[in-house]
C-alpha cells in the first residue's frame, strides 16, 4: 500500500485554469512542487519584494487615513457645502 502524501511536503507555486471553447475559465487548480530547502529559499526570495510592496502600500494608506482624520486631507479641502 502506498503511503499517503502530506500537503506539508509541498509548496503551492501557482494555479492553472483551463478555458472552455467560448473562452470562460474553468475552476482554478493549484500547482504544487515538492518542498526542498532550495524551494523554500526560492519561495522566501520571491515573497520578500511582494511583502515590501504591501507594507509600503499599507503604510501610505495609514498615513492618508491619519491625514484625513486630522482634517487636512484633500477630501476636506475645496468642499463647498
Amino acid at each position: 500500500m502506498r503511503e499517503a502524501k502530506r500537503m506539508d511536503d509541498y509548496i503551492q507555486i501557482g494555479v492553472i485554469s483551463a478555458r472552455t471553447p467560448d473562452g470562460d475559465c474553468l475552476p482554478a487548480v493549484p500547482i504544487y512542487m515538492k518542498r526542498t530547502p532550495e524551494a523554500e529559499r526560492a519561495e522566501e526570495a520571491a515573497l520578500r519584494p511582494v511583502a515590501r510592496i504591501f507594507a509600503e502600500k499599507m503604510a501610505a494608506y495609514i498615513r492618508g487615513t491619519r491625514k484625513i482624520e486630522r482634517g487636512s486631507g484633500s477630501e476636506k479641502e475645496g468642499n463647498d457645502e
